[in-house]
């Protein structure tokens, strides 16, 4: 905008003083008989200048302003002067926009003077200042400092009512963040005691039947074995249970886990214990568990726990008596995981109360730590999970000793 500001300027004063001034004085821009004009010289020197300083108004309005004088001073122009008036006051120099207004207007009565005063002949005196008072207010105060000044205080108090529509536009918009988070802390809290209420009784119900049938049949028999196996499992299915309610009840910003009780540690993600606590709970599973889970983060830890423990959930549920083979391994700069069912040997499968989120939330698992998860059921009535976990940059290297001195992981016949 200030560059066709300028160059408008400029192309409005040039031809003035290269076409219309040579035709009507030809003594004026003349250089016959080796002399030069040097008046003339000066009348597109200040002009230029002055169409120039359009340019750098907004960073020196100084500058601007005492250009627009200049040139009303030297060659009489005007069309620089309320652009300057305008950039002042727009910028708050309201001193210097009131002494650039009061130059140019002096000037103006001073040219109307020089040119008219003295060949004042009818009224005196009072015809002469109504003159000079039309002059100095009417042709010029008013078109050339009046406007400017109206129309940079209205773009001023324009812009002002934007920002602080903006403002007002961010505070709403934090507002409704606030109110959106509060209602699923609230939400969230809701859930934490339904889920408290209703899980935990059948859980404790579980539990006080397995501890009775330990001691009615005897720590060292079949069912008593059976009985100890089924509380602690529901003893530590309550823990993590606690530590999720826990969870829920915390804020979005607040730690990602905390102790369930006092004295209590929290739960940790331990894929071979879960390995192991499913291996006694009748699941045919074997495991080959190498280096790279123990330098996952907290939270990619539990999500690659979580999605163990649902593959074999899915296993025991879909395909109950099967072999289930977990392998883990570094491939390269991918951390892989491969959960593979066999076919099911029972005849009659158990009643199933899945909802068949199971896959949809191993995926969403995945996503979440920005890892990748296939499954897919094979011919032979096999299932398999798959799951990539990128590695970070420094556990990209694959060293002699995780690697190529090991022998591979055996493969499910």
């Amino acid at each position: 905008m200030d560059i066709a500001l300028s160059a408008g300027a400029i192309a409005y004063a040039l031809p003035v003083y290269f076409a219309i001034i040579p035709r009507t004085d030809p003594s004026r821009g003349a250089s016959g008989e080796g002399r030069i004009d040097w008046l003339f010289i000066a009348w597109v020197v200040t002009d230029v200048a002055a169409g120039l300083a359009i340019v750098v108004r907004r960073r020196l309005p100084l500058l601007m302003g005492g250009a627009a004088v200049l040139a009303r001073f030297v060659t009489g122009s005007v069309l620089t002067v309320p652009i300057a008036v305008y950039t002042l006051v727009r910028l708050r120099r309201y001193w210097w926009a009131a002494a650039t207004g009061s130059a140019f207007c002096a000037n103006s009565l001073y040219d109307f003077y020089t040119e008219s005063g003295p060949g004042v002949r009818y009224g005196g005196v009072p015809l002469l200042a109504v003159q000079m008072f039309e002059e100095a207010v009417i042709r010029n105060a008013v078109p050339f400092v009046l406007f400017p000044v109206l129309a940079a205080v209205s773009v001023r108090q324009h812009r002002q009512r934007i920002d602080n529509l903006q403002v007002m536009n961010r505070q709403l918009q934090r507002e409704r963040e606030l109110v959106s988070r509060n209602a699923a802390l609230t939400e969230r809290a809701r859930i934490a005691r339904e889920m408290h209420d209703v899980v935990t009784h059948y859980v404790g119900l579980i539990i006080l039947r397995a501890g009775a049938l330990e001691i009615t049949a005897g720590p060292g028999s079949p069912a008593g074995q059976s009985g100890s196996l089924i509380a602690g499992l529901g003893r530590k299915a309550m823990r993590e249970l606690r530590d999720l309610l826990g969870v829920l009840r915390t804020d979005i910003s607040g730690p990602d886990t905390a102790l369930s009780r006092t004295s209590e540690a929290p739960f940790v993600p331990d894929v071979e214990q879960l390995l192991s606590g499913a291996l006694g709970a009748g699941i045919a599973v074997s495991w080959f568990l190498h280096d790279g889970f123990d330098e996952f983060d907290p939270r990619t830890k539990q999500a690659v726990y979580r999605i163990v423990q649902e593959a074999l959930t899915n296993a025991a549920r879909h395909a109950p008596g099967a072999d289930v083979l977990v392998v883990a391994d570094r491939l390269g700069d991918t951390w892989c995981l491969k959960v593979r069912n066999g076919a099911t040997r029972s005849a009659m499968r158990p009643e199933s109360v899945s909802g068949g989120l199971g896959l949809v939330g191993m995926r969403q698992r995945a996503e979440s730590i920005g890892a990748t998860l296939t499954a897919w059921a094979t011919p032979a009535g096999e299932f398999e999970v798959i799951l990539s976990v990128p590695l970070d940059s420094d556990a990209r290297t694959v060293t002699p000793e995780n690697r190529a001195d090991r022998e591979p992981a055996p493969e499910p016949s």
